[in-house]
Parts: C-alpha cells; structure tokens; sequence
C-alpha cells in the first residue's frame, strides 16, 4: 500500500505587504480571478496550497494554525467541509468556498482548452471518469457558515 504525503508549498505572496495568510486545501492551484478577488477582500496576502490525500479536518486546522492562516479554502468532500466548519469556528478561522460555475460539458479536451482559453483567468477544467470534460468559471467566494444535511421520508 502506498501512501501519498501531503504536499505543502507557498503559491503566491502579494507584492505588498502580507496581512493574512490563507490555505488553500485543493489540488488545483487558485486561478488569476481567485487572487485578485482574495487580495481586493483581505489585502496582501500568502497563499499555501495543501494538496494530496488530506487526512482529517483536524490536520487542515493545525496546518493552518501552525502557518497562522486566518483564511481556509477547501475544495473537499462536503461531509469533510461539515467537520472542518466546526473545527474553524472554534478557532476563529474563516472559510471560503469558491464558487465555480459549469460552463461546458464536452468530450473534447481540446475544445475545453480553447473554452479556457477565452477567459484563462477564470476557467478551469476537470475531467470526469464518463470520458467527459467540464469547464468551470469561477463566480466569487461566499463565506461559509455551516453545512445541513436535510432529510425526509420517502
């Protein structure tokens, strides 16, 4: 059984002074947009990509806590960000959720790159195990408060 190590590495530092440092939990590094959004909100910023197989919430808050991150982005698994919500309220931390938009669903790749290409500081691309492509744009950060799950009968 192999074991992937998380990785850890500072991404972007503002040219002006850095006033918070924000982790950003996802493999993809944060696009153009994503930046300059979180500097026109916080200031100067640092930003530390955590990414691999992240093993808890628990390890995504001492992470931030040993970088002195006020600031958390997760791209995880919702039932991850439930538990990692609690966590950063106990600890004054703000999360971040990134919101991205599905522009393009295509089987192409090179049809999704040049989707990108019109706007390559706001789009990315995922690829699905169905063999398709999506686009996704991103729309803003909204700050998260809580996750519910809600159920009914049927």
């Amino acid at each position: 059984m192999t074991t992937q190590k998380v990785e850890e590495k500072v991404i972007y530092t503002s040219t002006t002074p850095v006033t918070t440092t924000v982790l950003w939990v996802s493999r993809h590094p944060p696009l153009l947009a994503q930046l300059i959004q979180l500097e026109q909100k916080l200031g100067g910023i640092k930003v530390i990509q955590l990414s691999g197989i992240i093993p808890s919430a628990e390890f995504v808050i001492e992470k931030a806590k040993e970088y002195g991150a006020r600031v958390i982005v997760p791209v995880l698994p919702l039932s991850f960000i439930a538990r990692l919500c609690e966590l950063a309220q106990k600890e004054g931390i703000t999360l971040l959720y990134a919101q991205m938009e599905c522009i393009a669903v295509l089987k192409d790749m090179q049809d999704a790159q040049r989707k990108v290409q019109e706007a390559p500081e706001r789009r990315n691309i995922a690829t699905y195990s169905d063999g398709t492509v999506r686009v996704f744009e991103f729309k803003g950060f909204k700050r998260i408060k809580r996750v519910v799950l809600e159920l009914e009968d049927w």
